[in-house]
C-alpha cells in the first residue's frame, strides 16, 4: 500500500515542465495568488524591485549607479533612472549601456519591503 501511495503521490506531486510559475508545491500553483514583484523574472532586472546585489551582473553598475536606482522610486518606465537627482555622467553611460537588460513591473510589496528596510545611522 504505501508503494503505491508513495507512487501516486509523487507523480501529482512531479512539476509540470511546461508550467511557468512555481510554488514550493506545484499543486498549489493555481490557488495561489501571485504578487507582480514576486513572480520569476526573466533575464532583465525590474528596477522597482531589485535590490542593489541584483545589479553585480551589469559590470560597472554596482554599487554606485545600482545604488541610486534602488534609492529612488517607484519608476513607471525604465528611461525613468535618467531623471534621478544628483546622477552623474558616468552613471547615465552605465545607464544607457545597460537600458536593454533592465524592465519595470508594478511596484509592488518587494517594492515597499526593501524601501523600509533601510536603517537610520
Amino acid at each position: 500500500m504505501s508503494v503505491t501511495s508513495g507512487l501516486l503521490l509523487g507523480t501529482l506531486a512531479a512539476p509540470n515542465p511546461g508550467h511557468s510559475r512555481s510554488t514550493a508545491n506545484p499543486a498549489f500553483d493555481d490557488e495561489v495568488n501571485f504578487e507582480p514583484s514576486q513572480q520569476a523574472r526573466g533575464v532583465k532586472i525590474d528596477i522597482n524591485g531589485a535590490f542593489v546585489v541584483d545589479y553585480k551582473q551589469l559590470p560597472g553598475m554596482y554599487p554606485g549607479a545600482a545604488g541610486k536606482i534602488a534609492s529612488h522610486g517607484p519608476y513607471a518606465d525604465v528611461k525613468d533612472i535618467f531623471k534621478i537627482p544628483g546622477i552623474t555622467e558616468n552613471d547615465k553611460k552605465m545607464f544607457k549601456k545597460y537600458q536593454a537588460e533592465l524592465t519595470v513591473l508594478p511596484p509592488g510589496r518587494m517594492f515597499d519591503e526593501r524601501i523600509n528596510q533601510r536603517q537610520s545611522t
